[in-house]
């Protein structure tokens, strides 16, 4: 069994640039890496970083499928979404994310950011700018712009900053083993 296990699901390259960060902030040699598409149940880890693009405010199916499969583990989430910079928003991210996670599993944490949309997102919102006000049209698509700086340089360093807080959050592996033992 490996110690960590990033696994991702990542349609623009926003999340995998993330996932990349997180692997590389890792301390140990017993990892890996995989896109979710790969996961078959084979690969097993006593701590998994897991991470995602926000579709409508959650995860994919995929993702779904492995946090519900996930059992005494520590579980962290990391992600990227386009609708902006937004503390409240990532919460809820990670709270429709942790609706799938069993309870016996001890959450980590996790990290969201911005992340780019791709081109068919802005004709969507071209095509649909009568059912917007002015106001509610610009601030899509200054969110929009904004979205293509990132992840940036700052967004990868919070993504190894928290790999290094998340870490520190796994109970030593003498407790751990008491704690798996009650459920």
């Amino acid at each position: 069994m490996l110690k960590y296990l990033v696994v991702y699901a990542s349609e623009t390259g926003n999340t995998k640039k993330i996932a990349d960060e997180i692997f590389y902030a890792l301390p140990s040699d017993s990892k890996e890496e995989i896109n979710v598409r790969r996961w078959n149940g084979r690969h097993d880890a006593e701590t998994y970083f897991i991470g995602f693009w926000a579709n409508r405010g959650t995860c994919s199916l995929e993702i779904i499928d492995l946090i519900m499969s996930l059992h005494k583990k520590n579980v962290a989430f990391f992600g990227t979404c386009g609708l902006g910079n937004d503390q409240a928003y990532y919460k809820a991210i990670e709270q429709s994310a942790m609706v799938w996670l069993p309870e016996d599993n001890n959450f980590i944490g996790s990290y969201f950011c911005q992340g780019s949309m791709p081109p068919i997102i802005r004709e969507r919102y071209e095509e649909s700018r009568e059912r917007f006000s002015q106001a509610q049209y610009d601030r899509m698509i200054a969110i929009m712009d904004e979205g293509l700086k990132h992840p940036d340089k700052q967004d990868l360093l919070r993504a190894n900053v928290f790999t290094d807080t998340a870490i520190h959050k796994i109970p030593s592996t003498e407790n751990y083993s008491r704690i798996k033992d009650i459920f």
